[in-house]
């Protein structure tokens, strides 16, 4: 009889806990995408994926896709990291559009990029959400060929890829 009481008790504290987790997940704006958004060839979609105006952002997950794309030259990178940071070190041929100056900077951006350009775009590293929002507002522009490199710089800079510095007035 107490065995019978111990097992509902614990079915019962553990549906309250998928309850509360799966709440927690469809209100957080980082939540993760339960279905229907991965894609093993092109990475998994970015959290906050469960958001419909977040579907079309890639993640891309693999430093060695990333720098095959960055040598290729086919891709514009976008660091949307403060430019003090970007000066100090980036990915070379990566243009600075700070997340905080997207308003202010949109004219320049557009001026840079077309709807039909495969952007890539990357911050300090998978803690940072900037090139997630920044990737995100792209879409909600038109962009269609927007991807996230996940790592960031900090990725980047650990698997000693070439670092490109601006120059410091002396």
């Amino acid at each position: 009889m107490i065995l019978k009481h111990d097992i509902i008790g614990c079915f019962f504290l553990l549906s309250i806990c998928v309850m509360l987790s799966l709440g927690f997940n469809a209100l957080s704006p980082n939540g993760i995408a339960l279905k229907g958004q991965w894609n093993p060839n092109q990475g998994v979609v970015m959290p906050g994926a469960n958001k419909a105006h977040a579907v079309n952002v890639m993640q891309i997950n693999n430093p060695l896709k990333v720098k095959r794309m960055v040598e290729s030259g086919t891709v514009i990178v976008l660091d949307v990291r403060w430019p003090d940071i970007y000066d100090l070190g980036h990915i070379p041929g990566a243009l600075n559009f700070p997340l905080e100056d997207f308003e202010e900077e949109k004219k320049r951006l557009l001026s840079k990029i077309t709807p039909e350009d495969e952007i890539l775009v990357y911050c300090a590293g998978v803690t940072c959400h900037d090139s997630h929002t920044f990737a995100t507002r792209l879409v909600e522009m038109g962009f269609a060929h927007v991807a996230v490199y996940a790592g960031g710089f900090a990725e980047w800079e650990e698997m000693g890829f070439d670092v490109a510095a601006q120059e410091t007035d002396l």
